[in-house]
């Protein structure tokens, strides 16, 4: 039995859904938050979401979750290309959208969140950071039709849950959206809408984000 631990709104868990559907394996969804109790912390040691359990068995970390599903589960569709170089490039294209996207942004976003102030500083910082990684994203992605070849990857799985949710925070914090600097990613992204199952992934996550949002406006007065 296969279990993902999380919530919709984490570009992270669906991320590991998308690539559940790709491969085709069912699963059950169990609601949970990050969390530092012991018992969470038990099975996922940063206590963050997700958390993908496999037949009692707890897997934490995105990425090498989905490339343990790739080995325990290689009659299915394979995320990972079986070229080295290809495999190199899926990985590359992962750690720019991870490393030099998302996380700045999202440190930006906390930052502001907890303190309530602009640090046009540290938005200078994490504006240059993103810049060079879309840049560095237009000189490796291959878009044909999917961002890292032919076949479809863990890339994909990558960019689709979370280049999007990008764009709204780099408008919200940075006040541009920066993603539109990424050629040939709006195309990409309608082509991958045609699959009903990765469509509803993203539509349920902006219900899910409007929904929190809503929360804490209310929350606030």
């Amino acid at each position: 039995m296969i279990r993902l631990h999380g919530f919709p709104i984490s570009n992270y868990y669906n991320r590991i859904q998308m690539a559940l559907r790709i491969k085709g394996l069912a699963y059950e969804e169990v609601r949970a938050a990050p969390s530092r109790d012991a018992d969470y912390l038990a099975i996922n040691p940063l206590g963050v979401i997700p958390t993908l359990e496999i037949d009692g068995v707890f897997l934490a970390e995105t990425h090498p979750t989905l490339e343990y599903l790739d080995e325990v589960y290689g009659e299915t569709t394979r995320l990972m290309p079986q070229n080295a170089l290809e495999r190199h490039r899926v990985r590359q294209i992962v750690n720019y959208i991870d490393i030099h996207i998302d996380k700045p942004l999202r440190l930006l976003r906390d930052f502001q969140s907890k303190y309530l102030v602009d640090i046009e500083p540290f938005k200078e910082l994490v504006r240059l950071e993103t810049v060079r990684a879309i840049d560095g994203l237009n000189r490796i992605v291959k878009f044909s039709p999917y961002i890292a070849g032919n076949e479809i990857s863990l890339a994909d799985c990558a960019a689709y849950t979370t280049l999007p949710w990008f764009a709204e925070l780099a408008l919200r914090y940075l006040g541009d959206n920066l993603l539109a600097a990424l050629k040939g990613f709006d195309e990409y992204k309608n082509f991958l809408d045609q699959n009903p199952d990765f469509l509803a992934l993203h539509t349920n996550a902006l219900k899910q984000m409007r929904v929190m949002e809503r929360a804490k406006r209310l929350a606030a007065r």
